[in-house]
């Protein structure tokens, strides 16, 4: 953990000067965060996280949820796909957050350069995302297949696996990179690769794909809530 947040805050102090350049002016961290909120709070965002509460209810209650984690455990799971599960998992860990917090105090109070506005965009997202994230989880009280009764059903309050926090946290990372790329294939590519860590939870048998979706949907909004919508476009073009 420790190391991989130190080479990031360290490749953000050492970016080539070409891309990197003094903050002069710039908003600092938190100034934006209420317009972010009311995005993220809005009646499309509400919608967008409404339609797929309304599939992943279908999902948990019809049997297709236990289907689909039965067909991949039984079909699909195999030591290569629990190798690939293990190398993309780190992309959904909890620590990421800290490593978005450090490289977002680098851009809004020292230096910015591609990597730290990435980074800041990403901590932007997680600030206003993770209550909604904490909120399905524990207010829909979901369990995970590898749980005792291993029941997708919807149990107020009961468990804290209604959503992946893995596959938001790394979707953040992806949907942001995708913002920040300037051909399709490209932003295709990062948003595939970053959802691959969904998919391994589904892998391991720690959540059913109605919890993957609802992860990614929430960190969709919360992507969105950030985008600078006026002046953000590719940081290679």
């Amino acid at each position: 953990m420790w190391l991989t947040i130190g080479i990031c805050l360290l490749a953000a102090l050492l970016w080539p000067r070409g891309g990197s350049r003094r903050r002069t002016g710039a908003d600092p961290l938190f100034k934006r965060t209420g317009k972010h909120w009311r995005r993220n709070y809005s009646r499309r965002s509400f919608l967008r996280l409404g339609g797929t509460m309304a599939a992943a209810g279908i999902l948990a209650y019809s049997g297709l949820d236990e289907a689909v984690e039965g067909w991949h455990a039984g079909v699909v799971r195999s030591p290569g796909t629990d190798v690939a599960a293990r190398a993309v998992k780190p992309l959904g860990e909890r620590f990421w957050f800290w490593n978005w917090a450090l490289l977002a105090a680098v851009d809004g109070w020292w230096r910015t350069s591609v990597w730290t506005r990435w980074g800041r965009k990403n901590f932007e997202a997680m600030i206003v995302g993770l209550p909604v994230l904490w909120t399905v989880q524990r207010g829909l009280g979901a369990n995970r297949p590898e749980s005792d009764d291993a029941s997708p059903h919807w149990r107020p309050f009961q468990a804290a696996h209604s959503a992946s926090g893995h596959a938001f946290i790394a979707g953040v990372a992806g949907f942001n990179l995708a913002n920040r790329l300037p051909r399709p294939i490209q932003r295709g590519a990062a948003r595939f690769g970053f959802m691959l860590t969904g998919w391994s939870r589904l892998n391991d048998r720690k959540h059913y794909v109605s919890q993957i979706l609802l992860g990614w949907t929430i960190a969709f909004n919360a992507v969105e809530a950030v985008k600078d919508k006026d002046s953000e476009e590719s940081e290679t073009s």
